[in-house]
């Protein structure tokens, strides 16, 4: 009968430590000296995001220096997404895998099937799967961010292209440019540039440090051909207008690259279902006649 507390007893102990780690404590100056400078400023506007950033805070600093639990800071940034967020996802998802087969067990258990802790061990794999379920999950979102990002970029070229045409001077081409466009990436690189601008960096310094950050290598072209316009006076119209041509050719072959491995994957897949129908017809009356005999 004593069986029958444990699953109250560890689920009471699992909530004690997490509302031990979200609710308020006292800081340590020592913490927050540490923390200043390397910290971005996170939303404060509701009690979810306030959850976010302390789980994911306790998390961050509890992961182990291993390759396995890296976080992916690149595709964050290109996506948008805060690394206290993240971390709290995961944390989540890793938290109901753990608990769930435990949950199960304890009914199991009520209605005489199995013991409680045989489910429940089940719960240490089923959080490690559910602990890189994110991973997954941001790694597509980023290669379609990247991708749509890319093709933005050739636009980019052809519009900066067109403000030096004009005789504008480097980073105001730049600035134009951006402002021409109204989808998030333009959005993103108009925030870059402001943010240079007020930094008192050149505008191709930062587009360049952007480029680093989200890792889209297309970006960084701009920030080098306007580079050697604005340091050197060189005239970069027709190297900007090459640069996008060719980059809209590379889009255009991955984009055809892409339609035919799934024509080849729809191709694929009724001639194999064909070939298992046309098994199945040759092989039942031997089956059947193997059964007879």
């Amino acid at each position: 009968m004593q069986w029958i507390l444990i699953p109250g007893i560890i689920a009471g102990l699992g909530l004690t430590l997490v509302l031990a780690q979200v609710l308020p404590r006292q800081p340590k100056l020592s913490d927050a000296i540490a923390r200043l400078g390397t910290t971005t400023a996170a939303a404060t506007t509701s009690d979810s995001s306030d959850i976010e950033t302390r789980v994911g805070s306790w998390v961050h600093s509890r992961l182990p220096d291993l390759p396995f639990f890296s976080i992916p800071t690149k595709d964050l940034a290109l996506v948008g997404m805060p690394v206290n967020t993240f971390l709290f996802q995961k944390a989540r998802l890793a938290l109901l895998g753990l608990l769930a087969p435990a949950v199960l067990g304890f009914m199991m258990q009520l209605a005489g099937f199995m013991p409680f802790y045989l489910p429940a061990l089940a719960g240490i794999p089923v959080a490690l799967v559910f602990w890189f379920g994110p991973d997954r999950d941001l790694k597509i979102k980023a290669a379609a961010a990247r991708e749509e990002f890319s093709r933005a970029v050739a636009v980019y070229l052809e519009l900066v292209a067109a403000e030096r045409k004009r005789g504008a001077p480097a980073s105001h081409a730049l600035e134009s440019a951006a402002a021409i466009g109204k989808s998030w990436v333009f959005v993103r690189i108009r925030q870059e540039l402001t943010r240079a601008r007020l930094a008192g960096v050149p505008a191709w310094d930062g587009l360049n440090a952007f480029s680093e950050e989200i890792s889209v290598p297309e970006l960084a072209d701009v920030a080098k051909i306007i580079r050697l316009s604005g340091e050197s006076g060189a005239a970069v119209y027709e190297t900007l207008r090459a640069r996008g041509r060719g980059l809209r050719v590379q889009l255009l072959n991955k984009e055809q690259t892409h339609a035919n491995e799934v024509s080849e994957k729809m191709t694929s897949l009724p001639l194999a279902m064909l070939a298992i129908v046309f098994c199945g017809i040759v092989l039942t009356p031997l089956l059947l006649n193997l059964i007879a005999s």
